[in-house]
C-alpha cells in the first residue's frame, strides 16, 4: 500500500515529491533521485536496494562535488597596523627610515640622516680645508594616488648641515679677493676660517618616487627610491683672514688695512651671490625596506 502511494505521488506530482526527496536526502542529481522514487514505489525492490541507491547517489555526488579551497587571506592595512624599517643611501647622508600605514593610500614616514666628511677646494688662489657635517631628520606623508608603488611625498626636513674649516694661501703665492690681487707673505702667511650654513633649520620638502615600504600585496621586502628637493634657502658663507699680504705698494697686516678688508668683504659678497642660485637642496634616495 505504501509503495503504491509513493508511486501515485511521483506519477501525479513528480516535481513536488522528488524535490522533497532531494531536500531531505541531500541528493544533488534530480534524475538519480527520481530513480530512487521509482525504486521505492516498486514492491520488488527491498529496503536494502533503496539504501544502496541512496549510497550510490551520495557517492556520485561526492565525486563531482568540487573540493573546498580556503580563500587566500588578504593583507589589510589600517591605522598603525604594522611598521617597516628601511636602510638608505641619501644625498642628505646615509640614514634609516621608519614607516607605518595611515590608510590604504597614505603612509607616515620618518627618518634620520648622518654623515661627516672632509672636502678641500680652491677659489681664486685661496685654499679651503673644510669639514662637511650633514645631520638631518625628515618627516613625510607618502601618498599613493593609484594604490601602487608611485608616491608623492610632501614633508618637513630638520637640518643641522654646515660646512666649516680652515682657509690659507701657500707662502709666497698670488691670490685674489674681490677684484684686488695680493701676494702672500713668506714670513707671516695668510690663514683664517670659513663656514657655510643654511639660513633655515626647518625646510619644507617635496619628493616623488617608486616603491612602498609597506607593500599592499602583503610582501615584506621593498626597494624604495625617490627624488625631490628641500627648500632650505640659499646658504651663506662667512670668511675671516689674517696675516701679512703684499701688493706693489708694500706689505701690511691684512686685518688692519681698510682696502684689504674691503676686498675681503667684496669676495664674501660675490660668493654669497653665487650661492643664491641654490635655494633648494636636492634629495636623492634609494634603499631597501622590510615590513614586520
Amino acid at each position: 500500500m505504501r509503495g503504491k502511494g509513493l508511486q501515485f505521488v511521483c506519477s501525479k506530482k513528480p516535481a513536488l515529491a522528488c524535490g522533497l526527496l532531494v531536500f531531505l536526502t541531500g541528493c544533488p542529481q534530480w534524475s538519480l533521485c527520481q530513480g530512487i522514487f521509482n525504486a521505492v514505489s516498486d514492491p520488488a525492490y527491498s529496503s536494502s536496494r533503496k539504501n544502496f541507491a541512496c549510497e550510490t547517489c551520495e557517492a556520485e555526488a561526492g565525486a563531482i562535488r568540487p573540493a573546498f579551497v580556503p580563500a587566500k587571506k588578504q593583507f589589510r592595512v589600517h591605522l598603525f597596523s604594522t611598521v617597516a624599517v628601511a636602510s638608505k643611501v641619501n644625498s642628505l647622508g646615509p640614514g634609516i627610515d621608519m614607516a607605518t600605514p595611515l590608510s590604504r593610500s597614505f603612509n607616515l614616514r620618518g627618518g634620520v640622516n648622518l654623515i661627516n666628511f672632509g672636502y678641500n677646494f680652491n677659489i681664486d688662489g685661496v685654499n679651503y680645508y673644510s669639514g662637511v657635517h650633514l645631520h638631518s631628520g625628515q618627516l613625510s606623508l607618502d601618498w599613493f594616488p593609484r594604490h601602487k608603488s608611485f608616491h608623492i611625498s610632501p614633508g618637513l626636513v630638520y637640518t643641522r648641515n654646515h660646512l666649516a674649516g680652515l682657509t690659507g694661501v701657500p707662502a709666497g703665492r698670488y691670490f685674489e679677493l674681490g677684484n684686488q690681487g695680493f701676494t702672500n707673505s713668506v714670513d707671516d702667511p695668510m690663514s683664517g676660517t670659513a663656514s657655510i650654513i643654511p639660513p633655515h633649520k626647518f625646510a619644507p620638502s617635496l619628493t616623488i618616487g617608486f616603491g612602498n615600504m609597506i607593500p599592499r600585496n602583503g610582501k615584506h621586502l621593498s626597494f624604495p627610491i625617490e627624488f625631490g628637493v628641500a627648500y632650505t634657502g640659499a646658504p651663506k658663507i662667512n670668511l675671516a683672514l689674517d696675516g701679512t699680504a703684499c701688493t706693489q705698494e708694500g706689505c701690511f697686516a691684512f686685518s688692519q688695512n681698510q682696502d684689504a678688508m674691503a676686498s675681503l668683504q667684496k669676495e664674501i659678497s660675490d660668493l654669497n651671490e653665487t650661492l643664491k642660485r641654490f635655494p633648494v637642496y636636492p634629495i636623492l634616495s634609494s634603499g631597501i625596506a622590510y615590513r614586520f
